[in-house]
C-alpha cells in the first residue's frame, strides 16, 4: 500500500521589505521537496497581509500578482482552534448556489520562509507555537533573539565569542530630539577619541537593511534619523578597515551541531548591503527574474577561500556552533563573520535563523555535501520531531533550552 504524502505548507512572502526574497527561498524549497515523500503546499502572504494559496503561486514570473491573477487564487485564513482529525488546517470561504461554503486544506508542518520582520523575529513561531501546529526551524525565542542584534551580542559576550564593542542607541520619545552630546562620550569610551567612521545599524531589522556609514557626527545623525524611520533602536559599531566577509550555515543533524563550507561574498564595497546581497542578480537584473534556483546562490562568491588558515577556520566553525547551540536554533541558519584582512582579526557580526535560500549552496559545497533536497528533508524531519516533543509525543528532539546558557 502506497505511503500517503505529508503535506509541507511553506509560507513565504509577507509584510517585511525582503518581501521579494522570501518569494525567491519560498518557491526554492517548494522546488527542492522529496516529491516521493512530500506534496508541497505554497502559502503567500501577500504585502497587505493576505494568505493566499494556490499553484499559480508556483510561477515566479505571475510576481506581483495581477487583478486576474488573484481572482485565480484562494484566499485563506489559518484557524488556531481544533484542527481535522489531528491535522492542522487551512480555510476558505466559497461562494455557492446556496451561500457560502467553507473548505478546509489540511497540512502536516509548516516551514516558515519569510524573512525579516513578523517572520523571522518569532512573532510567525509563537502564532504555530500558541495553535499547537507542527512547524519547522527556530522556536519563538531563538528567533526573536537573534532578530535582535543587541541581544544577540550579549548572550554570546557570555561564552567569549569575539565581538566588535557597540553602542545601542534607542529611538527617542516622540516629540523629544536625540542630542548627539549623550552619543558621542558613549562612542569614545567604547571605540577611542579616533571613533569615525562607524557602521549604524537597525537594532531589529535584517539582511543588512538600513545599514550605512557614517563618517562623521553629521553623517551619524542622518544616520540615525533614517534609522529611527524604521526601527525603535540602532547600534553603532566600529568599521572594519580592510574588510572581508565569510559565512557559515549551522544546522543539528542526528543530534549533532555541524557546519558547511566557508563562503567569501565578492563585494567592492565596504559592506555587503541588502541590495548586493539580494536584489543585484548574475547580470545586473533583479534576482525575481531570474531563475527560481538561483536566489542567494547567484551572488559572486569563493566558497572555502584558500586565504583562510586552519586557526581562522576552526574558529569561524567553533563559534558559529556555540551561537547554534546557546541561542537554542534550529533548522539551518547562517551566521557571517567580519574580518580584518590584514590583521586575521574575526568577529562574529550576525545571526540569520532564516537564511535567503536556506544557504543550500553552502551545504552542497560542505565536507559531507547535501543536496537542496537532502536539506529540505533535513529541515522538515526536524520539524517534526521538535513539535512532537513539544507535545510531549515520542520521537523527541535533541538540543533545547540551552538559551543564554542554560544547559
Amino acid at each position: 500500500m502506497t505511503k500517503e504524502k505529508l503535506i509541507i505548507a511553506v509560507i513565504f512572502g509577507g509584510r517585511s521589505v525582503e518581501h521579494d526574497v522570501s518569494i525567491l527561498t519560498g518557491l526554492q524549497f517548494l522546488d527542492a521537496l522529496d516529491q516521493s515523500r512530500y506534496q508541497g503546499l505554497p502559502l503567500y502572504v501577500d504585502p497587505d497581509g493576505q494568505w493566499w494559496t494556490g499553484d499559480l503561486l508556483l510561477k515566479r514570473s505571475l510576481y506581483p500578482h495581477s487583478a486576474e491573477t488573484r481572482a485565480r487564487l484562494t484566499p485563506v485564513t489559518l484557524p488556531l482552534g481544533t484542527s481535522i482529525r489531528g491535522r492542522p488546517h487551512l480555510m476558505s470561504s466559497q461562494k455557492g448556489l446556496l451561500g457560502n461554503k467553507i473548505i478546509t486544506i489540511p497540512f502536516d508542518l509548516m516551514v516558515p520562509a519569510i524573512h525579516g520582520s513578523n517572520g523571522e523575529d518569532g512573532s510567525l513561531q509563537g502564532l504555530l507555537s500558541f495553535a499547537g501546529i507542527p512547524y519547522a526551524g527556530c522556536r519563538p525565542l531563538g528567533a526573536a533573539a537573534t532578530m535582535d542584534k543587541h541581544v544577540t551580542k550579549e548572550a554570546l559576550k557570555t561564552r567569549n565569542i569575539p565581538l566588535l564593542p557597540h553602542i545601542l542607541v534607542e529611538k527617542p520619545a516622540a516629540g523629544t530630539f536625540l542630542s548627539r552630546d549623550a552619543i558621542l562620550p558613549q562612542m569614545e569610551a567604547k571605540l577611542g577619541a579616533d571613533m569615525f567612521p562607524v557602521i549604524v545599524k537597525p537594532r531589529h531589522l535584517g539582511s543588512s537593511v538600513g545599514v550605512t556609514i557614517a563618517r562623521d557626527a553629521d553623517g551619524l545623525d542622518a544616520a540615525l534619523s533614517s534609522i529611527f524611520r524604521m526601527d525603535t533602536g540602532a547600534l553603532i559599531e566600529p568599521l572594519v578597515p580592510d574588510l572581508v566577509e565569510y559565512n557559515i550555515a549551522v544546522m543539528r543533524k542526528n543530534g549533532q551541531v555541524i557546519t558547511s563550507a566557508i563562503e567569501k561574498p565578492l563585494n567592492g564595497s565596504d559592506m555587503l548591503d541588502f541590495n548586493t546581497k539580494y536584489r543585484a542578480g548574475s547580470k545586473g537584473t533583479p534576482k525575481l527574474d531570474e531563475a527560481p534556483s538561483d536566489g542567494m546562490a547567484s551572488l559572486n562568491r569563493e566558497l572555502n577561500p584558500a586565504e583562510l588558515s586552519e586557526g581562522q577556520d576552526s574558529l569561524i566553525r567553533s563559534a558559529a556552533s556555540t551561537a547554534f547551540d546557546l541561542l537554542d536554533l534550529a533548522g539551518t541558519v547562517r551566521i557571517d563573520f567580519l574580518c580584518n584582512a590584514k590583521t586575521g582579526e574575526l568577529w562574529l557580526n550576525e545571526v540569520n535563523s532564516i537564511p535567503g535560500s536556506f544557504s543550500y549552496f553552502l551545504w552542497q559545497a560542505a565536507q559531507d555535501p547535501l543536496t537542496f533536497t537532502d536539506l529540505s528533508r533535513t529541515i522538515v524531519e526536524e520539524g517534526i520531531a521538535l513539535s512532537r516533543a513539544e507535545k510531549g509525543e515520542t520521537g523527541t528532539a535533541t538540543g533545547n533550552a540551552r538559551i543564554f546558557g542554560r544547559d
